[in-house]
C-alpha cells in the first residue's frame, strides 16, 4: 500500500525517534530526549568543573512558576539549561554537581503535597529523582535548603546556572559573599561564577539525539505550514490561519509552540514580531507566517510568505524572488570553515542590488550599499542558533552593532537563515505600488561536514510551488 506524504513523513520520523523516547505513536506525542543524553551532558559539565580546580560546585536552577493573571499560571515549561542537564520538567528544583565527589549529582526537589498533587499531578519526589532521573542522591525541600546552603558554603568556587529566578540568584549571592566577609583578603575566599555562557557553549554543538528531535519539530512545523497554506483561501481572518497551523502541530504531538505564532496579512507582515493575528485577510495581499512547533523541548523556526488568493502580483513576485535569491546565497554559506556573518553579507548585497534594479532604491549601487540604504527595507539580522530555544545559546563572536558574528561554523551547529524585505504603507520615497508588501523566508539549517543541510527543505519556497499549494492544485510528478 502506498503511503501518503504525511504518513510517510510520520513513519520516517517515528523510526528516527525510536532512540529518543518511548514510541511516539501517530506523530510525536510524548517524545523526549533519552536519559543517556542528559547523563552525558552532566558528565561533560563535571569534566569542566574539575578543570576549574578543586572545590568547584555547579548549581543549576529550574524555571520558576510564571503567574498569568489572578491565581492562574502560565503553562509550565522548564528552563532549557536545567532541562539540558537533568531532563526533569518539575518546578522548584535544583541540581548540584560536585566536581570532587564520587557521587557528584544531587537533585533537590519539591516536597510531597497530597492536596496539591490531586490538582496538579504527582511530584517526582526523592525516589523518582534517583530511579528515573539518575540522581546519586536526592532531598526534598524545605529540608533540602540546608543541604543547598551547606554545599555552597563548603565550595571554593560556585558555578551558578540560573536564567530567570532572581530571588534564588540573590540568595546564592548572599551565601557566597556573606555580609561583612572579606573576600580574597585573608578571612574569606570563595568565588561565584556565572555559568550560563559555559552551558551555552555546550549546547551550541548538537548531538545526534538533538538533531533527530529538531528534525521532528521541523517536520511537525512543515505539516502545520502546509495546512495553513492549503486552507488560507477558505479563511477570512489571520486568526483562522493561525488556528490551522496550531491545531495541526498540536495534533501531531507538539505540546508547546516554539514561540507565539506570527501570522500577518498585508501591512501587518511589515511588523517583524506582529502576533495579534486577528485582522481580516484582504484579497490580493500577502500573508507572512512565522510559526513553529516544539517537540521534545526542541523547536523549529520556519517562515513562509504566500498570496492570500493564491497568485502573486508582479510586485509581490519581484520582491519574493529577490528574498528567495538572497536566502539561497546565505544558505550556501552555512558550511564548516565559513564565518557566521558571511551569509548576512551575501544576502544584503543581493537585496541591495535588487532594490536598485527594481527602482526602489535610486542611485549608484556601490554607494547605496556602502551607506546601508537597504537597511530601511531589511532591518534585522538573518540568522541565529536554534535548539532548545528558538534563539538558542552560544557565542556568535559578534562585534557591537554587527548583524552577524565572526564565529566559524562547525558541523553540529543548527541555525536559521531568514532574510526579508518590508515596505509598509505610506513609506516615503517609494512608489505606492510596493506599499504594504512584507516578505520573509526562513529555513532551519544543519551544518554538516559536507555542507549545509536544509532540515525544512520539504516545505515549498519557489513561486510556482507556493501558488499551486495555496490554490489547491496538485504538483506534477
Amino acid at each position: 500500500m502506498r503511503l501518503s506524504c504525511l504518513s510517510a513523513c510520520l513513519l520516517s520520523s517515528a523510526l528516527a525517534a525510536q532512540a529518543l523516547a518511548p514510541s511516539p505513536g501517530p506523530g510525536w506525542h510524548g517524545a523526549t530526549l533519552p536519559m543517556d543524553f542528559f547523563a552525558g551532558n552532566r558528565a561533560r559539565l563535571l569534566e569542566k568543573l574539575k578543570a576549574m580546580g578543586p572545590g568547584t560546585l555547579a548549581v543549576v536552577k529550574s524555571m520558576p512558576l510564571q503567574p498569568r493573571n489572578g491565581d492562574g499560571l502560565h503553562p509550565y515549561r522548564q528552563d532549557s539549561d536545567f532541562y539540558y542537564y537533568t531532563g526533569l520538567e518539575e518546578a522548584e528544583s535544583v541540581a548540584l554537581l560536585d566536581g570532587d565527589s564520587a557521587k557528584p549529582y544531587t537533585l533537590l526537589v519539591r516536597a510531597s503535597d497530597p492536596r496539591r498533587e490531586r490538582y496538579d499531578g504527582a511530584r517526582t519526589g526523592t525516589e523518582g529523582a534517583v530511579k528515573r532521573f539518575r540522581a546519586d542522591q536526592a532531598e526534598r525541600f524545605p529540608a533540602a535548603e540546608d543541604t543547598l546552603r551547606t554545599a555552597i558554603q563548603k565550595a571554593r568556587r560556585v558555578v551558578l546556572i540560573c536564567n530567570f529566578d532572581d530571588p534564588f540568584r540573590r540568595k546564592v549571592l548572599d551565601w557566597v559573599y556573606p555580609l561583612g566577609a572579606d573576600n580574597g583578603h585573608g578571612t574569606f575566599r570563595r568565588t561565584l561564577v556565572d555559568g550560563r555562557n559555559l552551558a551555552g557553549e555546550m549546547r551550541l554543538l548538537k548531538q545526534p539525539a538533538e538533531i533527530a528531535m529538531l528534525q521532528a519539530a521541523v517536520d511537525a512545523s512543515i505539516e502545520g505550514h502546509l495546512a495553513a497554506m492549503r486552507g488560507t483561501r477558505a479563511c477570512a481572518n489571520e486568526g483562522q490561519v493561525a488556528g490551522l497551523f496550531e491545531g495541526t502541530v498540536r495534533g501531531l504531538g507538539a505540546r508547546f509552540l516554539g514561540y507565539d505564532s506570527i501570522v500577518g496579512a498585508g501591512n501587518q507582515a511589515c511588523t517583524l514580531h506582529y502576533n495579534v493575528n486577528d485582522q481580516p485577510l484582504k484579497p490580493g495581499s500577502l500573508l507572512l507566517m512565522d510559526a513553529a512547533a516544539e517537540v521534545g523541548y526542541c523547536t523549529a523556526d520556519i517562515t513562509r510568505t504566500w498570496p492570500v488568493n493564491g497568485t502573486f502580483s508582479p510586485e509581490q513576485r519581484a520582491l519574493y524572488e529577490l528574498v528567495l535569491k538572497a536566502q539561497d546565497a546565505a544558505i550556501a554559506l552555512c558550511a564548516p570553515g565559513r564565518a557566521h556573518k558571511e551569509g548576512y553579507a551575501a544576502a544584503m548585497r543581493i537585496l541591495s542590488d535588487g532594490l536598485v534594479d527594481l527602482g526602489i532604491l535610486k542611485g549608484d549601487r556601490e554607494e547605496l550599499f556602502k551607506k546601508g540604504a537597504h537597511q530601511a527595507f531589511s532591518m534585522h539580522g538573518i540568522s541565529h542558533w536554534l535548539g532548545l530555544d528558538v534563539h538558542d545559546t552560544g557565542d556568535y563572536g559578534m562585534a557591537p552593532g554587527a548583524r552577524g558574528g565572526a564565529r566559524i561554523l562547525e558541523p553540529g551547529m543548527v541555525l536559521t537563515v531568514e532574510p526579508g524585505l518590508y515596505i509598509p504603507e505610506g513609506m516615503e520615497g517609494v512608489d505606492p505600488k510596493w506599499h504594504g508588501i512584507g516578505v520573509r523566508l526562513e529555513d532551519d539549517i544543519l551544518v554538516t561536514p559536507a555542507g549545509p543541510k536544509n532540515l525544512s527543505e520539504r516545505l515549498p519556497r519557489k513561486v510556482e510551488e507556493v501558488e499551486r499549494l495555496v490554490q489547491g492544485v496538485k504538483a506534477r510528478r
